[in-house]
């Protein structure tokens, strides 16, 4: 068993918008309570939104008006108070008839705020917008020149091609989010050195005291009262290189990632047991042998 420390936890109430620091949280089947439980919805393109089309998200700072529950139905999401840059006016809550033409008139597109809807009930609202150039579409979202240099995408799952977010989440593909500080240590002595290799690039649910290049795939990973099972590498897109939260735009970071990482930073997981997790816990992963 090797055992790593916890350097960071974050959870992000609206898809792709800045993520609140915590000292511990609850970790449900679904992922740390109250991730990603809202998103939105781009009303001109008809799918949901992300940073990687909509850079200024990620300037939006979010937090929940009262603490999310972990008896409450994730689809009867609690209420977030969102603040935008600048804004003199203090925060916009969820429940506002006004929040969505301010989020639209701030980030310059026609968009709506959204909670989680049922996977069974409301399957369309999950689905992906293709665009009608899609060779286009993949070379700029992974920063590649040719269709051959794209990341491998074959070990998440088949959904993703169908579905902006897994169906009934706002989860790109898996409901929690690692990286470890080797990873981005690694990064940062790359050559030519990246600029701004932050944490907050990679977007993790955990950052752990790991090593540079952790193979974790297939193991278990139990943290306070929580296991998880790390079940594929993630895949790096632009979202990496965008501007945010005083970050410059950083299109050098995901050339690096591409060259010299194999396309990948960070790791992702499914929960096989809920629990808490506290910054004070020490993350202990399996051997190989033990799997």
């Amino acid at each position: 068993m090797n055992r790593f420390a916890i350097r960071e936890i974050w959870r992000y109430p609206v898809k792709s918008m800045a993520g609140e620091r915590l000292d511990g949280c609850a970790v449900t089947a679904d992922g740390l309570l109250g991730d990603r439980c809202w998103a939105l919805r781009d009303e001109e393109r008809a799918c949901i939104a992300d940073a990687r089309k909509l850079p200024a998200m990620l300037d939006i700072h979010v937090r929940y008006a009262r603490p999310p529950e972990p008896t409450v139905p994730r689809g009867r999401s609690a209420g977030v108070e969102l603040r935008l840059p600048g804004a003199e006016s203090g925060p916009v809550v969820s429940d506002d008839p006004a929040v969505h033409d301010v989020l639209s008139a701030h980030l310059g597109r026609k968009v709506t705020l959204w909670p989680l809807l049922s996977a069974q009930e409301d399957r369309a609202h999950y689905v992906r917008a293709w665009p009608e150039d899609v060779e286009r579409y993949l070379k700029d979202l992974f920063g590649v020149a040719d269709l051959a240099e794209m990341p491998d995408l074959s070990a998440l799952p088949p959904e993703v091609a169908e579905y902006q977010t897994m169906p009934g989440t706002y989860f790109d593909a898996y409901p929690v989010h690692l990286v470890t500080t080797g990873e981005l240590a690694a990064l940062a002595r790359a050559e030519p050195p990246p600029p701004d290799v932050d944490s907050r690039r990679f977007r993790p649910n955990l950052l752990l005291e790991g090593p540079a290049a952790p193979d974790w795939v297939g193991r278990r990973v139990r943290i306070g009262s929580a296991v998880l099972r790390v079940e594929a590498d993630c895949p790096r897109c632009v979202m990496v290189s965008q501007p945010q939260q005083g970050l410059p735009a950083a299109r050098g970071l995901l050339r690096t990632v591409h060259r010299d990482f194999g396309h990948q930073v960070g790791l992702y997981a499914s929960v096989e047991r809920p629990g808490r997790v506290e910054c004070t816990d020490v993350a202990e992963v399996e051997d190989a042998e033990e799997e």
